[in-house]
């Protein structure tokens, strides 16, 4: 998590595991700690003691024939490699462990217009806190049973019987590649509560993990409300996180090559201007101090031709190469 830590209370976990994915019952020795491998790398970054639960009955799970979750996970002869049993258990340790409620209880779900399938405790737990307005992401690995043709991201959720329901959204986590779009999708989905203005801050590390933010900044400093400002400052910070280094390096620091690619995400970005680098004053009000070193956001990114506008620098190499947020500001000098 960020440093602005989250101290939303102990009910703050938005990670379900679907016991699905610890259901090898049909996979190769190969394929096991290959699935094996695949789910710690996903929920290792999660597993933090609050953000990541799982259901009480996972561990009956059938994992391996005549074996459950509890037997191979702690006897050294469950069947599963000995150092990536060490590590699953070691990280479900870390997880919180719920016990299964009513509205719990499995009922046949179905992705809008697929087959109906009967889910897991943990697909319907992830389900029932979405349908309560809690954003939430249900973990389903890649082998995960029944699932495989379940896509990742955002989708729509269907339960029976459908006419006391409207679908679901809720997450599909199945790499670790779809973890900042569900971050990124707490701040923006219409159906889930909102993050609020003081809250921003504690999922950015989260969501735009190839981003660093400076202390200094203030959502208050936009000339937009809040809600005006959201959607374009998510957006605007995904695509600086997902693609700004790497554009920069694959136009060869070509500044209207990198301008058009993004303009084509519907984003306007732009270095600063000849006038302000030849003005000392405004110049060095983008120079920003980050952990003790100072760093000019030489780019910008605006949300209208003269307000709400985000002061970034060039990738850092001794960040691995992450881009440092250093101002937002209605509109500086």
């Amino acid at each position: 998590m960020n440093d602005r830590e989250d101290s939303h209370g102990e009910d703050d976990y938005r990670v379900v595991i679907g016991e699905e994915c610890f259901d090898w019952r049909a996979l190769t020795d190969t394929e096991r700690r290959d699935a094996l491998d695949a789910l710690a790398e996903v929920l290792e970054p999660l597993a933090d003691g609050r953000r990541t639960a799982f259901l009480e009955p996972a561990y009956d799970t059938e994992c391996l024939p005549s074996v459950t979750l509890t037997d191979a996970l702690y006897t050294k002869d469950g069947g599963l490699p000995p150092d990536e049993r060490r590590l699953l258990g070691s990280l479900l340790d870390k997880c919180r462990m719920v016990e299964p409620e009513e509205s719990d209880l499995p009922q046949p779900v179905r992705v809008v217009e697929g087959p109906w399938q009967e889910p897991s405790w943990g697909v319907t737990h992830a389900l029932s806190r979405a349908a309560a307005g809690r954003a939430t992401t249900c973990l389903l690995t890649w082998h995960a049973p029944g699932r495989e043709d379940w896509p990742s991201g955002w989708i729509t959720v269907e339960r029976e019987p459908v006419d006391s329901h409207d679908g679901v959204q809720v997450h599909l986590l199945r790499a670790p590649e779809d973890t900042p779009g569900f971050w990124r999708g707490v701040y923006t989905h219409e159906t889930h509560e909102p993050v609020s203005a003081d809250r921003f801050f504690t999922l950015t590390e989260d969501a735009f993990p190839g981003l660093l933010f400076a202390e200094s900044l203030s959502l208050s400093r936009f000339k937009g409300s809040y809600a005006e400002v959201l959607p374009w400052l998510v957006q605007l910070l995904g695509a600086l996180s997902d693609h700004f280094a790497h554009t920069l390096a694959a136009c060869s620091g070509d500044q209207n090559q990198v301008m058009a690619r993004f303009s084509a995400m519907d984003l306007d970005i732009s270095p600063e201007s000849a006038n302000t680098k030849k003005n000392a004053k405004a110049w060095a009000e983008r120079n920003v101090t980050y952990r003790g070193s100072t760093y000019r956001c030489e780019w910008h990114g605006k949300r209208l031709w003269d307000r709400d506008r985000v002061h970034f620098s060039l990738p850092i190499p001794a960040y691995d190469d992450r881009v440092l947020v250093g101002v937002f500001r209605d509109h500086l000098s």
